[in-house]
């Protein structure tokens, strides 16, 4: 990992070199010798790493490494971005140009012996490697190490592991278990406990996801409960998985209702709870009470690593320990992760890699997660000396008579060689990962971003007309190949440009191992408070801040210690690059004077990321707000309830998100910030945005809040000229000609009011635009025609402008529209994703839709269809893949003929009350994988069921959820 840090400082410092290089003036000769010292020592830690483990003195070694590269980048950085800063060419500008010519002068003179300083301390690490016998230390190991790999389905209820070898009979056991209703043999929760790693969360999506389960109730919803878990939260999901339609009621109801709502649901209906991951018998003491004891009622499910848990549950409960794998199970699972391709060619040393391989698994105790990491490892691995290579280093590991039957800390061990084995460029982009939540779905777009604002994403990488995003993507693509992280992978059926990772995630081992070794190397620190700390923890925490003098904080913070924590003391505070603040479940209240003013202490700040502030003399909208005199007023004098004004003082920062949070306005000082390249606002309610933005002329990724509405001008975006992503522009917020000044935009993220503006613009704008990657229209129409001047032609004509587009990929429409266009030749190829919403189409839409000639996902909803019937014809639909019908009141017949929608996976039918039956054609979609039934009349579900009139049309697909609250 220090190789990848020398390695980003010396990239850093060669960027400034070329981009900088007049404001270098007087050091420039210095900084280059700097650069090479630092490549000179860069070339040492290429071995080094992996031996720290081992080594102390190594370690050591390492360890000053990377905190000279770390201050190298620091000195170097600071310097050019001073001169930079004031070398205006306005007339105030030059004038303080010359006043401060002499302090420039000695700045140079100081800057100039401090480089000779940290120059001759890199140059004397560098000598004490080899005079030390650091090399000798390091050449006595074995050479090469293994990789690590991962089971990264987590806690993902719908996605099986397609790699499921011995445990077929495991999976019939405890679904026989859950369906039975024997009085004798009758169990209301079935248990699966086991060691870490074992495979218990990818036996219980085996069992979740069984036909028999899935008809046998009436309901589903899985919920992770994991180390961090708290008794709302856990009853607020699965309330919310079984009636998302009363979300809002739900997220304000206290305990005692949450426990009497989910009581009673269960005692109408049959449904299965899965609870991932349940550390404690305290968690399962805080809920058993929610959930009835029938014999024909609900079920649970439950994984744990605690065996006292799944003993102490309760009457009625069956545990199940999940046998090791057998060493040819064990074999057969590790040729299926490392010899995809190979083996199926006829490797020609292929019965040495079967010997090796056999060999190498025996050391994995028949544990599936560390076969699966060993697996990631060798598909790396394209030849017999590779193999052999890690081999040796598995077998020094376990030679010394360790124990087989692995523990956490031997499972760590397999992972730890692993992360060795990673290329250096990778390790840091790993050990990042360890800053996000528990079982969190981590947003792949976001974490590119701070990677590449932390200076992971080497420029060097980057191929042809690539983005930096590229090849993060790259980074990504890499590391779920390997196994450790998990990211579905693209769909090869969509069309290129569109193809990339959504999100990916990380194992709790994987996460444990991130965390260990995040913080073995002062990489970055996580930490959580809660309710419960006193101030002594946290002046004991600040303390050990200081000592371990991380590089990177994660913190998150509970209502109540969020009052008493103190940002770290100077001393660190100097050399922190990254903080991410989380204030757990909101806090709602103003930001403490004590955090705002320690804002400006840390002056290094590559990336600052708050979540979680929410005033609570404020509403969260979810429309455009309109303020009146006295709303301008607070905006303009409330200073408490605005950010703090030192964010512009934070001049390295180049990443800066606000999420779940709601402020009157940000500061106008955020225009100082000339270096950042991301700007996230898109999760925060934000009433006023200074028209600063135009500015930061490195911006290259800028998201807009979802509903902001400019209360006095509209945001200047033109001068951006490097911004590559625009989310949420909102056509009266924004000047639509800025962005044909946009050259290097690749992805936008439009809305438009057509009461108040005309698409034309930036219709054409994207038909016209060859850079674009992805883009996104929404299209709102007012409902009420009295109160509103459109007419029944515009409405048309920006549909049809829409429909004909050349480079939109997704489009939404909400609001009358009264027809759509007739299908013609014109028609825009590039759309892939359409959402009709409160349409009030009187002719079947189908007619037109099924004619997009590359729609993959089309979201009918909320009467966006009034007549009666709809058709899908034989020649239609072509390539859709995702197809829902939501709240269409009127609908009551739907003919599919034979030949239709040949490419459907997944079929969601929502609310539609009127509906008869499901179509006869749908027997001829064999390609459906799931039917989703929600909210059905009780005489539409029982048709679709085993002994139901309509079970033939259904009875090929794998996966059916009849999911109704209420009987009707």
């Amino acid at each position: 990992m220090a190789e990848a840090v020398v390695s980003s400082a010396v990239q850093t410092i060669g960027n400034l070199l070329v981009e900088e290089a007049r404001f270098l003036h007087g050091v420039g000769d210095q900084v280059e010798q700097l650069q090479l010292e630092l490549s000179r020592m860069q070339a040492f830690l290429k071995d080094a790493d992996a031996k720290q483990r081992d080594e102390e003195m190594v370690k050591v070694w390492i360890s000053q490494a990377r905190a000279l590269a770390y201050e190298a980048e620091d000195l170097i950085e600071s310097y050019a971005f001073k001169v930079v800063s004031g070398s205006g060419r306005d007339v105030k500008s030059i004038i303080k140009k010359c006043v401060c010519i002499l302090n420039k002068c000695y700045v140079s003179h100081r800057v100039g012996n401090e480089i000779q300083t940290l120059k001759t301390k890199i140059s004397d690490l560098t000598r004490s490697f080899q005079e030390y016998g650091i090399r000798s230390i390091m050449e006595r190991g074995q050479g090469g190490s293994s990789s690590l790999e991962q089971e990264l389905r987590r806690t993902y209820s719908h996605v099986a592991e397609d790699h499921f070898v011995g445990l077929v009979s495991d999976v019939e056991l405890l679904v026989e278990h859950l369906v039975m209703e024997n009085e004798i043999n009758y169990f209301r929760v079935v248990s699966i406990y086991g060691m870490g790693g074992l495979g218990k969360t990818t036996l219980a999506q085996k069992v979740y996801n069984h036909p028999r389960v899935k008809r046998y109730f009436d309901g589903y919803v899985w919920v992770c409960v994991s180390q961090n878990w708290r008794k709302e939260d856990i009853l607020q999901r699965i309330l919310i998985g079984l009636i998302p339609e009363r979300r809002e009621e739900i997220l304000k109801w206290r305990d005692d209702e949450l426990v009497r709502q989910l009581f009673e649901i269960q005692q109408r209906k049959k449904y299965l709870l899965v609870l991932d991951d349940i550390w404690s018998t305290d968690a399962w003491e805080c809920m058993k009470h929610a959930f009835p004891i029938r014999k024909d009622g609900s079920k649970i499910l439950l994984t744990t690593r605690n065996k006292d848990v799944a003993e102490q549950i309760g009457p009625n409960s069956f545990q199940h320990q999940p046998r090791q794998l057998s060493d040819d199970e064990s074999w057969e699972l590790l040729k299926m992760k490392a010899l995809r391709e190979s083996y199926e060619r006829e490797h020609e040393d292929i019965q040495k890699l079967e010997k090796l391989g056999k060999e190498m698994v025996k050391y994995c105790g028949g544990l599936p997660l560390a076969v699966i990491v060993l697996g990631g490892t060798l598909a790396t691995k394209k030849t017999l000396n590779e193999w052999e290579a890690v081999h040796k280093n598995v077998k020094a590991l376990f030679g010394r008579g360790n124990n087989l039957l692995l523990e956490q800390g031997n499972v760590l061990k397999i992972l730890a060689l692993s992360y060795d084995d990673l290329p250096h460029k990778l390790k840091p982009c790993f050990l990042y990962l360890s800053k996000f939540d528990e079982d969190s779905d981590i947003d792949a777009e976001t974490l590119y971003q701070l990677w590449i604002a932390e200076g992971m994403i080497s420029v060097k990488d980057r191929i042809g007309e690539e983005s930096m995003m590229d090849v993060a993507e790259r980074y990504l693509g890499e590391l779920v190949q390997r196994c450790m992280v998990q990211g579905d992978a693209p769909d090869p059926e969509i069309p290129s440009i569109l193809r990339y990772f959504v999100s990916c995630r990380i194992h709790d081992l994987m996460r444990d191992l991130s965390l260990v070794k995040a913080k073995e190397e002062n990489f970055l620190l996580s930490i959580s408070y809660d309710d419960g700390i006193d101030d002594d923890e946290i002046a004991n925490n600040s303390s050990s801040f200081s000592h371990l003098q991380a590089y990177r904080l994660s913190i998150s913070l509970s209502r109540k210690s969020m009052l008493k924590y103190v940002l770290p003391e100077k001393r660190m505070a100097r050399h922190l690059r990254s903080l991410a603040l989380k204030i757990l479940d909101g806090y709602e209240g103003r930001m403490p004077d004590t955090m705002k003013s320690q804002f400006s202490k840390l002056k290094m700040l590559r990336v600052l990321a708050i979540e979680g502030f929410r005033l609570h003399t404020l509403p969260r909208r979810h429309g455009p707000i309109v303020f009146d005199i006295i709303g301008r007023l607070l905006v303009l004098a409330i200073d408490h309830l605005k950010l703090p004004i030192s964010l512009g003082k934070l001049v390295h920062l180049k990443y800066l998100s606000i999420g779940d949070s709601i402020f009157i306005c940000l500061p106008s000082s955020v225009g100082d910030l000339q270096h950042l390249q991301t700007l996230d606002l898109q999760g925060a309610t934000i009433y006023r945005i200074p028209n600063v933005l135009w500015k930061l002329r490195q911006l290259r990724h800028l998201y807009l809040p979802h509903d902001y509405s400019a209360l006095s001008c509209k945001l200047r975006l033109k001068g951006l000229n490097k911004l590559e992503i625009l989310e949420n522009f909102y056509v009266p917020t924004c000047h639509t000609k800025d962005i044909f000044k946009l050259k290097n935009l690749r992805v936008l993220s439009a809305t438009v009011l057509l009461d108040t503006a005309d698409p034309t613009e930036i219709i054409g704008y994207i038909s016209n635009s060859n850079h674009l990657g992805r883009t996104y229209v929404t299209i709102f129409v007012k409902g009420d025609s009295a109160a509103t001047t459109i007419t029944a032609e515009k409405i048309s004509t920006a549909v049809a402008q829409c429909f004909s587009c050349c480079n939109l990929h997704m489009l939404k429409i909400k609001g009358p529209i009264g027809k759509l266009p007739k299908y013609e030749a014109h028609f825009g190829p590039s759309l892939t994703v359409l959402t009709l919403w409160d349409s009030n189409l009187m002719e079947d839409p189908m007619e037109t839709l099924e004619m997009l000639p590359n729609l993959r996902k089309l979201y009918l909803s909320f009467d966006s269809f009034v007549g009666k019937e709809i058709r899908c014809t034989a020649l239609g639909f072509r390539r859709l893949r995702f197809l829902e019908l939501r709240s269409l009141y009127n609908l009551e017949k739907w003919w599919i003929d034979e030949g239709a929608m040949p490419s459907l996976l997944l079929l969601t039918i929502d609310s539609c009350k009127r509906l008869e039956m499901i179509p006869n054609g749908l027997k001829f979609v064999t390609t459906l994988q799931e039917l989703e039934i929600i909210e059905m009349p009780k005489t539409f579900t029982d048709r679709i069921r085993q002994e139901g009139a309509d079970f033939d049309k259904i009875s090929h697909i794998p996966s059916l959820l009849i999911r109704n609250r209420y009987n009707v």
